[in-house]
């Protein structure tokens, strides 16, 4: 049976805000677009509605992870109850998470024009992206230790780490470079200061000190920009997105919904674990819309979209006043 995402079963006063936009203020293009990721989805413990209606984030990552697996011909068994995506014929498992904001942080669905154009704190920032990102990965890396390494059917299957970064309220602005930090060490730190003092590493996989992760998914794009991109929609919608061709040269797009083209896995990026137990295997996410990041003797080497790897985008809606 399909899943009823809208149809509110969760009392008002606890409906998350996205939630209410959704089904308030989007048009039915969006809702398409999700009815269309849920297509085939198990709600395995009858909870996944309510979470959905109460929580939203995670649900909606889980839904657009499902999504892209159906897109590259992934079977997903549902007749396992974790992790997240079983995938058997693959020998790959997924947990999905998300970077939420901080405790008394500003959350992503309370944005204001100030949070995306203050360029005087992206230190700080940045710092607070790692941070969270960070957590998020030791709590799924600590979830396999304790609870995934014991189950038959994760034997000889590879574990990806699938993270959603909505750190803070700009992070669909902020790209990769956090990840590449906290995974690679690109800029040589070995480590950085949680609330200026508590020490945490970077570098997570230059040595097998998480050999048990063969990967990590990770996108700050798959937002309702991204299900805009794809809908149908009325009204009118300014694209405005940065991508990166051949790692050098950034291509700037300012555009009508008309003319914009996105993909689904646009903005997905894959960070492959050189120090893997069970390293994925060649080919597994190999579309030229998921840039794929590798260390290869000491240096990065990533996969390159010709058109340019998609690394921000952000969309403006048009409200025309009637003429008077």
């Amino acid at each position: 049976m399909p899943l009823d995402l809208f149809n509110p079963i969760v009392p008002e006063s606890r409906l998350h805000p996205n939630f209410t936009r959704l089904v308030g203020e989007a048009d039915d293009g969006i809702r398409a677009v999700l009815r269309d990721w849920a297509d085939g989805f198990a709600d395995r413990d009858g909870k996944f509605v309510n979470e959905f209606q109460r929580t939203f984030n995670s649900s909606w990552w889980e839904l657009y992870l499902y999504a892209v697996l159906k897109s590259l011909g992934i079977r997903v068994d549902f007749s396992f109850d974790a992790p997240d995506f079983v995938a058997p014929d693959a020998n790959l498992a997924i947990e999905a998470v998300i970077s939420a904001q901080g405790q008394g942080m500003t959350p992503e669905w309370e944005k204001t024009i100030k949070d995306l154009t203050n360029t005087g704190e992206i230190g700080a920032r940045y710092l607070e992206n790692l941070v969270r990102l960070s957590n998020s990965i030791d709590s799924k890396v600590r979830r396999y230790r304790e609870r995934y390494s014991r189950l038959p059917h994760m034997q000889g299957n590879a574990y990806v780490i699938a993270i959603h970064n909505f750190a803070t309220p700009d992070a669909h602005q902020l790209g990769d470079v956090a990840m590449q930090r906290l995974l690679y060490d690109v800029w040589e730190e070995g480590e950085f200061l949680k609330d200026g003092r508590i020490p945490l590493p970077t570098g997570l996989f230059l040595d097998d000190r998480m050999s048990e992760v063969s990967g990590i998914l990770f996108s700050s794009l798959a937002t309702f920009g991204k299900a805009r991109a794809l809908a149908n929609c009325e009204g009118t919608f300014i694209f405005q997105a940065i991508r990166i061709r051949n790692n050098v040269e950034p291509i700037t797009i300012g555009a009508r919904k008309s003319n914009y083209r996105e993909s689904l896995r646009d903005g997905l990026r894959l960070f492959h674990n050189p120090n893997a137990a069970i390293p994925l295997s060649d080919g597994l996410f190999a579309p030229d819309d998921i840039r794929e990041f590798r260390l290869v003797d000491d240096e990065i080497w990533t996969s390159c979209h010709p058109d340019g790897d998609l690394c921000m985008r952000q969309v403006q809606a048009i409200h025309v006043r009637p003429a008077t």
